[in-house]
């Protein structure tokens, strides 16, 4: 007899109309707050592992406990899983190939995972515990997912890259880069893809993949910053310290993703929050243990805010960028009250009675002769035969040299290229001008060599050399190529081997302690050039020539007194001090007759 099917209808169809709304908002609600996870191995009640994980196919995406009976029966047809399968059963080419396909599979699928926010991760070995999915990344040449601090030891077992021909050798931090550029990346242009990939990889590196306005800010940095090389490192920089500041939101509020989410009005007390925690803020002394990283947090910020904005205006939302222009006015208003304020004191308070030495003539004079010493004899020895160590020496002393005699910061003569060196002119410029100098400036003239390079926010600022050091750099250039430079090294200095240059503070770091001179720690490029600031108040130079002085410089005359300039505590001490111990009398009697004022002195 067949049985009758009954269904069971609810009493009050309302009542089972807000219980279903219900549970469709508790499951909207907990599908948002998923998070991505690690596939851990489950075992059986008699403590053995089972056999529950599952490959994704690289062509269907769907999970199979068997992938290559899959692939076999599903995907014979496609070109390399018949490759595949051509080989014979159990042999090791068949077993590497379908590897490969499995791993592709689920590269694949974990990329889509760390893209959507919530799903398993697969790996090539199950952790027994729970793991941080951070501490996994793919082999770039197999694309299994291993932890990454192995990743290194697994580069020598790799079957994939024993297969292919490498003569390169990978350090463990060079595979942990390889391995970053196959993690999927909300950014669009392939320069912040670049950037974010050269990073560090930790936590906030792998948090910037995955926060779609940090990347954007990121791209509107590239695209105004990009094509200076150097500046890179400034992008990078500016965006892990958003990616800081939401690690420790993530700590402070879970239902925090992304920086859109504090984009917002009702949020900005967080924020503030936020950056006191970030920023080791002391409410008892008021003060910020790291006022700095305060200051660049609220501007750092506020870009993003714009970014933001101008997002809500391309895609007409009116909701979005109301929201934005209200939490931007907040920043504008409110974060200096909140925060500026109090960094900025901290950071004055911290530079007063700071010893703000600078370098003694003296000691310039001694790294001068021991950089030359070290100069003509690895001249002498490339003259003979070609040595990467002389090479380098040369070419060490020589930058040092140019950024001692310019008082050049340093990265800006480390960077000075080869192109701009072949341009360089030794004529006048102006001859009106030159028939106006004295007999000594027109022979110093036809002595050095000018050359126009780009200096600080693009200005462009000059670099002086003398025949000396035109000799020198003549000879490095000749020898690049026996050295190793590659060709499409741009960089006058440039290192053997690869496409970047040496850095000037490293030269006068090394020759500085080289040198025996005292107080080796003030010979630097900074140093230099408040010495060259202060030394100018001694000349008693006018406003015209300390405005020329400054824009040699490439900064501004007011950047010039009020910063690099400093104030010399012998004079200081000498000439105020007769004024408060003469108790009124005036400067001109007291300069005349000192000794009439012996009773004010003795009075203090």
């Amino acid at each position: 007899m067949r049985g009758k099917c009954t269904i069971k209808k609810p009493k009050n169809p309302i009542t089972y109309v807000k219980r279903h709304n219900k549970q469709h908002k508790i499951n909207k609600t907990t599908n948002a707050k998923s998070t991505v996870t690690i596939k851990t191995c489950t075992k059986r009640e008699d403590c053995k592992r089972a056999c529950d994980k599952r490959h994704y196919c690289l062509y269907c995406s769907q999970a199979q406990s068997n992938i290559s009976r899959h692939l076999e029966r599903k995907h014979s047809e496609i070109k390399e899983v018949a490759y595949a399968f051509g080989f014979p059963l159990r042999s090791k080419e068949r077993k590497n190939l379908l590897e490969q396909l499995r791993n592709k599979g689920d590269l694949k699928h974990n990329a889509e995972v760390l893209e959507k926010g919530r799903g398993q991760i697969v790996t090539c070995k199950q952790p027994s515990d729970k793991a941080d999915v951070t501490d996994y990344w793919p082999c770039p040449d197999c694309f299994g997912m291993f932890r990454k601090n192995y990743l290194w030891r697994h580069q020598s077992s790799c079957k994939t890259k024993k297969c292919v021909k490498d003569d390169k050798k990978s350090t463990r931090g060079r595979v942990q880069s390889r391995a970053a550029c196959l993690l999927p990346i909300l950014a669009s242009s392939d320069g912040c893809q670049k950037i974010i990939n050269n990073m560090r990889q930790d936590d906030v590196s792998f948090h910037i993949r995955r926060d779609s306005l940090i990347c954007k800010y990121g791209e509107s940095l590239y695209a105004k910053h990009g094509r200076v090389k150097s500046r890179h490192q400034y992008i990078a920089q500016r965006m892990r310290e958003l990616g800081r500041f939401m690690l420790a939101a993530k700590d402070m509020d879970k239902s925090v993703n992304g920086l859109e989410d504090l984009c917002a009005p009702s949020k900005f007390q967080l924020v503030v929050n936020i950056a006191k925690r970030l920023t080791q803020f002391s409410p008892g002394k008021n003060e910020y243990g790291k006022p700095s990283t305060a200051v660049k947090i609220g501007f750092c910020l506020k870009g993003a805010v714009e970014v933001m904005i101008g997002q809500a205006l391309m895609n007409d939302d009116d909701l979005a960028e109301k929201k934005a222009k209200i939490f931007f006015e907040l920043l504008e208003k409110n974060w200096r009250n909140s925060v500026s304020i109090t960094a900025h004191q901290t950071i004055q308070e911290k530079r007063w009675n700071k010893e703000d030495d600078i370098p003694l003539t003296k000691n310039v004079i001694a790294l001068r002769d021991h950089l030359r010493m070290v100069e003509d004899e690895a001249r002498g020895e490339l003259m003979q035969q070609m040595s990467l160590r002389a090479y380098k020496a040369l070419n060490e002393t020589v930058l040092a040299q140019v950024i001692i005699f310019n008082k050049r910061r340093e990265g800006e003569a480390s960077r000075l290229t080869l192109e701009d060196y072949k341009k360089a002119s030794t004529s006048a410029i102006n001859k009106d001008i030159y028939e106006t100098l004295s007999q000594l400036e027109k022979e110093l003239s036809k002595l050095l060599t000018r050359i126009e390079i780009r200096g600080k926010r693009g200005k462009k600022v000059p670099v002086f050399l003398t025949e000396r050091m035109k000799e020198s750099i003549d000879l490095l250039v000749k020898m690049r190529e026996e050295a190793g430079v590659p060709a499409e090294n741009p960089y006058l200095f440039a290192r053997p081997g690869v496409m970047t240059n040496i850095r000037g503070c490293d030269c006068l770091r090394k020759y500085a302690e080289e040198s025996k001179a005292e107080n080796p720690e003030l010979l630097r490029s900074t140093k230099l050039r408040k010495q060259v600031a202060t030394l100018c108040q001694l000349l008693d130079l006018s406003e015209q020539e300390l405005e020329q002085v400054a824009r040699f410089m490439g900064h501004d005359i007011r950047v010039h007194r009020d910063f690099y300039r400093q104030t010399d505590k012998t004079f200081q001490i000498a000439k105020i001090s007769k004024l408060l111990f003469s108790n009124g009398a005036r400067h001109r009697d007291l300069k005349r007759e000192e000794p009439r004022y012996a009773s004010s002195f003795s009075m203090w």
